[in-house]
């Protein structure tokens, strides 16, 4: 079972992925670069803050980071950066919620796989010693950042984070990273 598992993983991960990430990151350099595109964002007005939640939605995903990155640093040219922050950072929160809780109450077998291999039950060791704070500051660090939030939601899923607490830290995270890349989009 565990080498179908293996064989399975092997071909879904090797190709599929980096042909995503590729895309992704073409795709962020084109919106930075494209006129077109460019303008469309800039001149986006009141709408500018829906461009915002939407941007913090696909903020919180590894695949998606990269173009939402480049369109919150545009919107950050013609809107007001803390606002931007606050919506975008919802928007980011909701997304980062489906993965805490698929990550904290239902696993597949490939997450699972994919856990196995990381030394996840190694990790979750840390809780019950003297580091046991140094899941959830990386795991929030990671949240801020414009990092794959998936990373971050690990680790808060596997330091036994309630969801009440990693609504409160990934919506504070999310929105101050938000911001901070609106206020580089302002310079």
């Amino acid at each position: 079972m565990e080498k179908t598992l293996k064989k399975r993983m092997k071909h879904k991960w090797n190709y599929k992925t980096l042909i995503i990430l590729a895309i992704s990151i073409i795709l962020a350099i084109y919106i930075l670069t494209s006129n077109l595109l460019k303008s469309f964002i800039l001149n986006l007005g009141i709408y500018s803050y829906l461009g915002a939640f939407i941007s913090g939605i696909f903020f919180a995903f590894g695949f998606t980071v990269a173009p939402a990155t480049a369109s919150i640093l545009l919107l950050g040219k013609t809107a007001n950066p803390l606002a931007l922050g606050l919506i975008g950072g919802f928007g980011a929160m909701l997304s980062d919620f489906l993965i805490f809780s698929y990550v904290k109450y239902k696993l597949n077998p490939d997450m699972k796989y994919i856990l196995k291999k990381l030394k996840v039950d190694k990790i979750k060791k840390i809780n019950h010693t003297k580091l046991g704070w140094i899941l959830p500051v990386l795991g929030a660090v990671i949240l801020a950042s414009p990092l794959p939030d998936e990373i971050g939601s690990i680790l808060l899923g596997i330091s036994h984070y309630s969801t009440k607490k990693f609504l409160i830290l990934s919506y504070i995270m999310n929105s101050a990273g938000i911001f901070i890349l609106a206020l580089i989009g302002k310079v």
